[in-house]
């Protein structure tokens, strides 16, 4: 009986560090998706197919300020794999830079709201802000 509760106890407890792992990935996913989902209306009136809209690039700033600081809580050492992730081995491995640049986008994207009025501002300000996407996939997104 104990050998049967302890083989339980055991398997419960496998059963929630996968459903941990694929929540923590799933939640990392919804965010970064957010972003994207975000960014394509200011993508496109930098590339000049769309109209400059302050709205549209103000809301785009506010999410990644909200939902930069919850991915450093969403890269646990057990979410490494599964749930089709992306992420290289190296998040793991500098952890502390990882984590800055998600506190260094929030911030550009703050600083970036305050000095955004105007298109001209606009076309200045958020590559910048863009800057940030790239620096963090190449070294830590697989394809």
């Amino acid at each position: 009986m104990l050998r049967m509760i302890s083989i339980v106890c055991a398997l419960l407890l496998g059963a929630s560090l996968v459903y941990a792992q694929s929540t923590a990935i799933a939640e990392r996913k919804d965010i970064l998706k957010g972003f994207g989902a975000a960014a394509r209306d200011p993508g496109a009136m930098l590339k000049g197919e769309a109209a400059f809209d302050l709205a549209k690039v103000q809301n785009f700033l506010k999410v990644l300020q909200d939902g930069s600081p919850k991915l450093k809580a969403l890269f646990p050492a057990d979410s490494k794999s599964g749930g089709e992730t992306k992420a290289l081995p190296a998040i793991w491995d500098n952890q502390a830079d990882f984590f800055a640049r998600f506190d260094k986008l929030a911030v550009d994207a703050k600083a970036a709201e305050v000095a955004i009025k105007d298109e001209a501002s606009f076309k200045t300000e958020l590559p910048k802000v863009l800057g940030n996407c790239g620096g963090c996939h190449r070294p830590y997104r697989g394809q």
